[in-house]
Protein backbone atom coordinates (compact mmCIF):
# COMPACT_ATOMS: atom_id res chain seq x y z
CA UNK A 1 0.00 0.00 0.00
CA UNK A 2 1.38 3.51 -0.39
CA UNK A 3 -0.15 5.11 2.75
CA UNK A 4 -1.66 3.77 5.67
CA UNK A 5 -5.69 3.46 5.48
CA UNK A 6 -7.12 6.58 7.30
CA UNK A 7 -8.61 5.61 10.98
CA UNK A 8 -9.50 8.11 13.47
CA UNK A 9 -8.75 6.10 16.50
CA UNK A 10 -5.41 4.64 14.85
CA UNK A 11 -3.22 7.96 13.96
CA UNK A 12 -0.41 7.54 11.75
CA UNK A 13 1.44 10.32 9.69
CA UNK A 14 2.71 9.99 6.67
CA UNK A 15 5.82 11.08 8.40
CA UNK A 16 5.42 7.55 10.89
CA UNK A 17 4.56 5.71 8.00
CA UNK A 18 8.01 6.54 5.91
CA UNK A 19 9.94 6.28 9.03
CA UNK A 20 8.48 2.67 9.60
CA UNK A 21 9.20 1.36 6.04
CA UNK A 22 12.77 2.98 6.68
CA UNK A 23 12.99 1.17 9.78
CA UNK A 24 12.59 -2.21 8.06
CA UNK A 25 14.90 -1.14 5.21
CA UNK A 26 11.59 -1.49 2.74
CA UNK A 27 11.50 2.14 0.98
CA UNK A 28 11.76 0.40 -2.79
CA UNK A 29 7.94 -0.30 -3.43
CA UNK A 30 8.39 -2.72 -6.13
CA UNK A 31 10.51 -4.73 -3.61
CA UNK A 32 8.02 -4.64 -1.28
CA UNK A 33 5.36 -6.19 -3.71
CA UNK A 34 7.50 -8.39 -5.16
CA UNK A 35 8.55 -9.97 -1.38
CA UNK A 36 4.45 -9.74 -0.70
CA UNK A 37 3.66 -11.68 -4.12
CA UNK A 38 6.60 -14.06 -3.50
CA UNK A 39 4.66 -15.47 0.24
CA UNK A 40 1.08 -15.16 -1.62
CA UNK A 41 2.24 -17.46 -4.07
CA UNK A 42 4.04 -19.67 -1.20
CA UNK A 43 0.87 -19.62 0.49
CA UNK A 44 -1.41 -21.07 -2.45
CA UNK A 45 0.86 -24.22 -2.48
CA UNK A 46 0.78 -25.01 0.84
CA UNK A 47 -2.03 -27.64 1.03
CA UNK A 48 -2.69 -27.10 4.88
CA UNK A 49 -2.98 -23.00 4.32
CA UNK A 50 -4.42 -21.88 0.81
CA UNK A 51 -7.68 -21.92 1.89
CA UNK A 52 -7.32 -20.19 5.31
CA UNK A 53 -4.90 -17.97 2.92
CA UNK A 54 -7.43 -16.93 0.63
CA UNK A 55 -9.30 -14.66 3.82
CA UNK A 56 -5.56 -12.98 4.80
CA UNK A 57 -5.93 -9.31 3.14
CA UNK A 58 -2.82 -7.62 1.64
CA UNK A 59 -2.50 -5.22 4.21
CA UNK A 60 -2.35 -7.48 7.20
CA UNK A 61 -0.06 -9.43 4.82
CA UNK A 62 2.35 -6.36 4.91
CA UNK A 63 1.63 -6.08 8.58
CA UNK A 64 2.56 -9.35 9.16
CA UNK A 65 6.06 -9.02 7.01
CA UNK A 66 7.25 -5.77 9.24
CA UNK A 67 6.77 -7.84 12.17
CA UNK A 68 8.96 -10.57 10.59
CA UNK A 69 11.69 -7.93 10.20
CA UNK A 70 10.60 -7.47 6.27
CA UNK A 71 12.21 -11.34 5.80
CA UNK A 72 10.24 -13.27 3.07
CA UNK A 73 11.36 -16.58 4.56
CA UNK A 74 10.57 -14.83 8.25
CA UNK A 75 7.18 -14.09 7.22
CA UNK A 76 6.29 -17.69 5.67
CA UNK A 77 7.49 -19.10 9.33
CA UNK A 78 5.04 -16.59 10.91
CA UNK A 79 2.37 -17.59 8.61
CA UNK A 80 2.55 -20.81 9.48
CA UNK A 81 2.62 -20.21 13.09
CA UNK A 82 -0.28 -17.60 13.43
CA UNK A 83 -2.39 -20.08 11.43
CA UNK A 84 -1.44 -22.86 13.05
CA UNK A 85 -1.76 -21.43 16.72
CA UNK A 86 -4.51 -19.98 16.34
CA UNK A 87 -6.55 -23.06 15.84
CA UNK A 88 -4.59 -24.77 19.04
CA UNK A 89 -5.44 -22.12 21.49
CA UNK A 90 -9.65 -21.57 20.16
CA UNK A 91 -10.49 -20.09 23.98
CA UNK A 92 -8.07 -17.21 22.68
CA UNK A 93 -8.81 -16.51 19.32
CA UNK A 94 -12.22 -17.96 17.87
CA UNK A 95 -15.45 -16.02 17.58
CA UNK A 96 -14.83 -13.34 19.31
CA UNK A 97 -17.62 -10.75 19.27
CA UNK A 98 -18.16 -7.09 21.09
CA UNK A 99 -21.28 -8.93 23.05
CA UNK A 100 -19.16 -11.56 24.79
CA UNK A 101 -17.29 -8.36 26.79
CA UNK A 102 -19.79 -6.20 28.29
CA UNK A 103 -19.36 -7.32 31.83
CA UNK A 104 -15.68 -6.90 31.32
CA UNK A 105 -15.65 -3.55 30.15
CA UNK A 106 -17.71 -2.55 32.58
CA UNK A 107 -14.99 -3.76 34.67
CA UNK A 108 -12.08 -2.29 32.95
CA UNK A 109 -11.05 -0.41 29.80
CA UNK A 110 -8.62 -1.34 27.58
CA UNK A 111 -7.35 1.13 24.64
CA UNK A 112 -4.71 2.04 22.44
CA UNK A 113 -3.79 5.55 22.58
CA UNK A 114 -4.26 7.30 18.95
CA UNK A 115 -0.83 8.89 18.94
CA UNK A 116 2.21 6.60 18.56
CA UNK A 117 5.07 7.12 20.48
CA UNK A 118 7.44 9.88 19.05
CA UNK A 119 10.83 8.01 20.06
CA UNK A 120 10.12 4.79 18.23
CA UNK A 121 6.61 5.05 16.58
CA UNK A 122 5.45 1.68 18.96
CA UNK A 123 1.89 2.18 20.27
CA UNK A 124 0.67 2.27 23.58
CA UNK A 125 -1.87 -0.06 24.96
CA UNK A 126 -3.45 1.18 28.43
CA UNK A 127 -5.54 -1.26 30.26
CA UNK A 128 -6.91 0.77 33.43
CA UNK A 129 -9.36 -0.78 36.12
CA UNK A 130 -12.66 1.29 36.77
CA UNK A 131 -13.83 -0.82 39.83
CA UNK A 132 -13.32 -2.69 42.21
CA UNK A 133 -15.43 -5.69 41.63
CA UNK A 134 -13.14 -8.63 40.98
CA UNK A 135 -15.94 -10.91 40.36
CA UNK A 136 -16.47 -9.09 36.68
CA UNK A 137 -12.75 -9.94 35.84
CA UNK A 138 -12.09 -12.78 34.12
CA UNK A 139 -8.04 -13.27 32.64
CA UNK A 140 -9.74 -15.48 29.82
CA UNK A 141 -12.40 -12.90 28.66
CA UNK A 142 -9.57 -10.11 29.23
CA UNK A 143 -7.14 -11.31 26.81
CA UNK A 144 -9.66 -12.68 24.38
CA UNK A 145 -10.06 -8.69 24.25
CA UNK A 146 -7.00 -7.88 23.80
CA UNK A 147 -6.56 -10.31 20.79
CA UNK A 148 -9.66 -8.89 19.63
CA UNK A 149 -8.61 -5.32 19.33
CA UNK A 150 -5.59 -6.29 18.34
CA UNK A 151 -6.43 -8.30 15.29
CA UNK A 152 -8.53 -5.15 13.93
CA UNK A 153 -5.27 -3.08 14.63
CA UNK A 154 -3.60 -5.40 11.94
CA UNK A 155 -5.69 -3.95 9.54
CA UNK A 156 -4.45 0.16 10.56
CA UNK A 157 -1.48 0.22 12.56
CA UNK A 158 2.14 0.70 11.16
CA UNK A 159 3.50 0.78 14.30
CA UNK A 160 6.76 -0.82 15.28
CA UNK A 161 6.08 -2.09 18.18
CA UNK A 162 3.94 -2.32 21.23
CA UNK A 163 4.20 -0.74 25.00
CA UNK A 164 1.87 -1.98 27.65
CA UNK A 165 0.30 0.25 30.43
CA UNK A 166 -1.49 -1.18 33.02
CA UNK A 167 -2.97 1.39 36.02
CA UNK A 168 -3.74 -0.77 39.15
CA UNK A 169 -4.90 2.08 40.92
CA UNK A 170 -8.19 -0.09 41.89
CA UNK A 171 -6.53 -3.56 41.68
CA UNK A 172 -7.39 -5.54 45.16
CA UNK A 173 -6.18 -8.84 46.33
CA UNK A 174 -8.77 -10.97 44.96
CA UNK A 175 -7.72 -10.52 41.36
CA UNK A 176 -4.39 -12.16 42.38
CA UNK A 177 -6.00 -15.33 42.32
CA UNK A 178 -7.44 -15.06 38.88
CA UNK A 179 -3.75 -14.74 37.21
CA UNK A 180 -3.01 -18.10 35.58
CA UNK A 181 0.32 -17.78 34.41
CA UNK A 182 -0.12 -20.69 32.64
CA UNK A 183 -2.56 -18.64 30.50
CA UNK A 184 -0.85 -15.65 30.13
CA UNK A 185 2.30 -17.98 28.79
CA UNK A 186 0.08 -19.00 26.05
CA UNK A 187 -0.89 -15.60 25.47
CA UNK A 188 2.06 -14.47 25.38
CA UNK A 189 3.69 -17.06 23.05
CA UNK A 190 0.42 -15.91 20.68
CA UNK A 191 1.40 -12.45 20.82
CA UNK A 192 5.14 -12.35 20.55
CA UNK A 193 5.85 -15.87 18.62
CA UNK A 194 3.02 -16.17 16.37
CA UNK A 195 2.05 -12.43 15.43
CA UNK A 196 5.21 -11.01 15.89
CA UNK A 197 4.47 -8.59 18.41
CA UNK A 198 7.45 -6.43 20.01
CA UNK A 199 6.72 -5.39 23.47
CA UNK A 200 8.98 -2.72 24.33
CA UNK A 201 8.09 -2.00 27.41
CA UNK A 202 4.79 -3.20 30.25
CA UNK A 203 4.35 -0.35 32.63
CA UNK A 204 3.00 -0.69 35.79
CA UNK A 205 1.02 2.46 37.75
CA UNK A 206 -0.60 2.90 40.79
CA UNK A 207 1.02 -0.04 42.12
CA UNK A 208 -0.88 -1.34 45.42
CA UNK A 209 1.19 -2.69 48.39
CA UNK A 210 1.29 -5.70 47.24
CA UNK A 211 2.82 -5.59 44.15
CA UNK A 212 5.52 -7.71 44.40
CA UNK A 213 3.62 -10.41 44.45
CA UNK A 214 1.39 -9.12 41.11
CA UNK A 215 4.86 -8.58 39.20
CA UNK A 216 5.52 -12.35 40.61
CA UNK A 217 3.01 -13.85 38.76
CA UNK A 218 3.15 -11.81 35.33
CA UNK A 219 7.32 -12.70 35.36
CA UNK A 220 5.76 -16.41 35.41
CA UNK A 221 3.70 -16.17 32.16
CA UNK A 222 6.22 -13.70 30.09
CA UNK A 223 9.68 -14.49 28.40
CA UNK A 224 12.70 -13.61 30.32
CA UNK A 225 13.33 -10.92 27.50
CA UNK A 226 9.95 -9.51 27.58
CA UNK A 227 9.96 -9.75 31.58
CA UNK A 228 13.14 -7.51 32.20
CA UNK A 229 10.93 -4.96 30.43
CA UNK A 230 8.48 -4.72 32.83
CA UNK A 231 8.84 -1.56 35.49
CA UNK A 232 6.58 -0.36 38.33
CA UNK A 233 6.82 3.41 38.07
CA UNK A 234 5.83 5.19 41.38
CA UNK A 235 5.13 8.96 40.37
CA UNK A 236 3.95 10.20 36.84
CA UNK A 237 6.88 12.26 36.39
CA UNK A 238 8.99 9.08 36.16
CA UNK A 239 6.59 7.68 33.75
CA UNK A 240 6.93 10.46 31.88
CA UNK A 241 10.44 9.91 30.88
CA UNK A 242 9.43 6.76 29.26
CA UNK A 243 5.88 7.95 27.71
CA UNK A 244 6.17 11.47 26.74
CA UNK A 245 3.20 13.45 28.39
CA UNK A 246 2.04 14.44 24.64
CA UNK A 247 0.44 11.10 23.87
CA UNK A 248 -0.88 10.43 26.97
CA UNK A 249 -4.47 10.38 28.48
CA UNK A 250 -5.19 13.15 30.80
CA UNK A 251 -5.52 10.46 33.32
CA UNK A 252 -1.83 10.19 33.59
CA UNK A 253 -1.02 13.65 33.73
CA UNK A 254 -1.10 13.61 29.64
CA UNK A 255 -2.18 16.30 26.89
CA UNK A 256 -4.30 13.77 25.32
CA UNK A 257 -8.25 12.80 25.56
CA UNK A 258 -9.23 10.72 28.45
CA UNK A 259 -9.57 6.75 29.04
CA UNK A 260 -13.19 7.36 29.04
CA UNK A 261 -13.84 9.52 26.05
CA UNK A 262 -11.10 7.26 24.15
CA UNK A 263 -12.83 3.59 25.60
CA UNK A 264 -16.49 5.29 24.47
CA UNK A 265 -15.19 5.88 21.00
CA UNK A 266 -13.90 1.88 20.77
CA UNK A 267 -17.27 0.83 22.32
CA UNK A 268 -18.87 2.68 18.99
CA UNK A 269 -15.99 1.09 16.89
CA UNK A 270 -16.14 -2.49 18.03
CA UNK A 271 -20.00 -2.84 17.70
CA UNK A 272 -19.16 -1.40 13.67
CA UNK A 273 -20.21 -4.04 10.99
CA UNK A 274 -16.77 -3.84 9.76
CA UNK A 275 -14.92 -5.02 13.05
CA UNK A 276 -17.65 -7.90 12.80
CA UNK A 277 -16.37 -8.83 9.17
CA UNK A 278 -12.43 -8.71 10.41
CA UNK A 279 -13.48 -11.14 13.25
CA UNK A 280 -15.59 -13.49 11.01
CA UNK A 281 -12.16 -13.41 8.70
CA UNK A 282 -10.07 -14.06 11.32
CA UNK A 283 -11.90 -17.22 12.74
CA UNK A 284 -10.86 -18.55 9.13
CA UNK A 285 -7.34 -18.02 9.42
CA UNK A 286 -6.66 -21.41 10.35
CA UNK A 287 -4.72 -24.32 8.94
CA UNK A 288 -6.26 -27.65 8.02
CA UNK A 289 -4.34 -29.68 10.08
CA UNK A 290 -5.90 -32.51 7.81
CA UNK A 291 -3.65 -31.68 5.08
CA UNK A 292 -0.52 -31.12 6.60
CA UNK A 293 2.36 -32.98 5.96
CA UNK A 294 3.79 -35.21 8.47
CA UNK A 295 6.08 -33.39 11.01
CA UNK A 296 5.83 -31.91 14.38
CA UNK A 297 4.74 -27.95 14.33
CA UNK A 298 5.78 -27.62 18.14
CA UNK A 299 9.51 -29.03 18.18
CA UNK A 300 10.08 -27.49 14.51
CA UNK A 301 8.43 -23.98 15.24
CA UNK A 302 7.56 -23.63 18.69
CA UNK A 303 10.55 -25.01 20.44
CA UNK A 304 8.56 -26.85 22.94
CA UNK A 305 9.06 -30.88 23.26
CA UNK A 306 6.01 -32.71 23.25
CA UNK A 307 1.85 -31.55 22.33
CA UNK A 308 1.20 -27.80 22.74
CA UNK A 309 -2.18 -29.31 22.95
CA UNK A 310 -1.86 -30.27 26.55
CA UNK A 311 -0.84 -26.95 27.42
CA UNK A 312 -4.77 -26.29 28.91
CA UNK A 313 -6.33 -24.29 31.66
CA UNK A 314 -8.97 -25.41 33.96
Amino acid sequence: MEAVPYHPLLEVTNEEFRSTRKFYDIENIKVLNESLDSVEEWIKKQDHLSEAGRHLDRESLERLFLLSRASVEGTKLKIEKFFTTRGMMPELNLNKRIEEFEKLLDFLIYVPLPKLHPKDNSRVMVTHILSDKSENFSLLSYLRFCFFVGEYRIGYDYSTADRYVIDLKNFNMNLLTKLNPILLKKAEILCTECIGTKIKGIHLLNAPPFVDKIVFILKQGLKEKVASRLTVHTTYEDFHKEVPKEILPKDFDGDGPSLSKLADQWKDMLKSDEVRNVSEKFDKLISDESKRSEMKFNEEYLGMPGSFRKLTVD
